[in-house]
Order: structure tokens, then sequence, then C-alpha cells
């Protein structure tokens, strides 16, 4: 599923993602692609759904793909047997502490970003500030939203969103698995 046009059935495309630490590139051909939801109005966003078939992975992409789809199966299938018998599964025992230690601040100015590690979670009159731990597709998508947004009303909530995710100093057990 994705919002830009990444070309018709049989074009060649590149994917990049990062997983537990670990770099995945492959290089794809589209063997399908429809149009599922059309953008409505002038905020709306298209939303594509497309099939690609792996031709090619770079390094030790195949590797750390394999490990990927390990890992959720593994976790799908403790999930289920975890509902069949009504006991906390093993996902339960991951918690997700608060608030982060290391911060970093993506300013942005003359349409370039600047980024700077900080120990404060302020957030700058321009851009925002987030925890350290966020993956590098993670501080992609939020800066592309930045730019993006159509008012300063609109950054301002980016800003308050990243200063919320920043405050919580909650134990929140993971209990439901989502894919």
């Amino acid at each position: 599923m994705h919002q830009d046009d990444i070309g018709q059935a049989g074009s060649a495309v590149g994917i990049r993602a990062d997983w537990d630490g670990n770099r995945i590139e492959l290089r794809c051909r589209i063997v399908r692609t429809v149009l599922h939801r059309a953008a409505d109005g002038v905020g709306g966003r298209t939303l594509y759904h497309s099939g690609l078939a792996i031709e090619e992975s770079v390094g030790a992409s195949e590797t750390t793909l394999r490990k990927l789809i390990e890992h959720h199966v593994e976790r799908a299938l403790d999930e289920q047997k975890a509902n069949a018998r009504g006991v906390p599964p093993l996902a339960a025992q991951s918690m997700q502490t608060g608030a982060p230690t290391t911060y970093v601040r993506h300013e942005y100015s003359l349409g370039r970003w600047r980024e700077v590690m900080t120990p404060t979670p302020s957030q700058p009159e321009s851009g925002f500030t987030i925890s350290a731990e966020h993956s590098p597709s993670e501080v992609e998508m939020l800066r592309r939203a930045y730019e993006r947004a159509a008012t300063n009303n609109d950054r301002a909530v980016i800003r308050r969103l990243a200063a919320l995710s920043l405050s919580s100093g909650e134990i929140v057990q993971a209990r439901r698995y989502v894919p």
C-alpha cells in the first residue's frame, strides 16, 4: 500500500528499509498496481495497492528480510496460541517505557533540514524534536509531512504531536498483534 505512483506493471523499482538495525535493499519488478482510493479534496491522499516480485537483494538484505518475516510469523503464532488459551502471549512481556533520554531536533529553514542531538525534548520554532530511536525512514516521513503542511497551524499540530510522543511516562504493555 502506498500513496505515490511507483510506475506500471513491468517497471523496475527499488525498495529500501531498516529493520532491527539492519538495512534491507531490494531490486524489484512491479507485478500489479491498482488505484485503491483516489484523493478526495485538496488534503486527501491517493492510495495504491501494488504487488512486487523481488529480483535481487543487495548485501545481507536477503538474510535480514528472512529474519523480519520469521519474527512476524513467530509473533503472530504466539498471539494466536495465547488468544486460544486465554493467557497473555510472550509479546505482552515487551514494554514501552515512557520518555526517551536522547532527542534529535529537526529544524527546517529556507527549504533545508538541520539535525541536532539534544538532551531536551523542547520543540523548535520551525521543525520538530523526536526521540533519537526513530528510524531514518520514519524521520523522512515526518519531514515530508512537515514540508507539505499547508499552513502554520498544520505544522504546529505536527510539533504538538511530536511533543506528546516524548512526554509519556507510562508503561504500556503490547497485547494485541497488529501485522
